[in-house]
């Protein structure tokens, strides 16, 4: 998907240590977004290299941007045995206009 937006919050970059199936160490890298399109508010993310690259880029929110990226669903189960659903948009490119 591309699409320009606004950019309402930028997030702080972060890192989280997980292990990896094999049992070696591995960091989670990624960095938040509020973006607005239109009358739609939704959340994104920077993950892995891209947000690594992007840690201290400033983006600023009076600006429109053109942000390339992909919708993923998943689902679980919560601890009431219902089935939740949610869409996350991954963010592999976000440029100023």
């Amino acid at each position: 998907m591309e699409s320009l937006l606004r950019i309402m919050e930028v997030g702080a970059y972060s890192e989280r240590q997980y292990s990896r199936q094999d049992g070696t160490p591995e960091y989670f890298k990624s960095r938040g977004f509020v973006l607005k399109h239109g009358g739609d508010i939704f959340y994104g993310e920077m993950t892995g290299e891209y947000a690594s690259k992007n840690r201290d880029t400033q983006y600023p929110l009076e600006q429109g941007y053109v942000v390339k990226g992909s919708w993923k669903h998943r689902t679980w189960q919560d601890q009431q045995g219902q089935t939740r659903h949610e869409n996350m948009f991954y963010i592999s490119d976000l440029q100023p206009m």
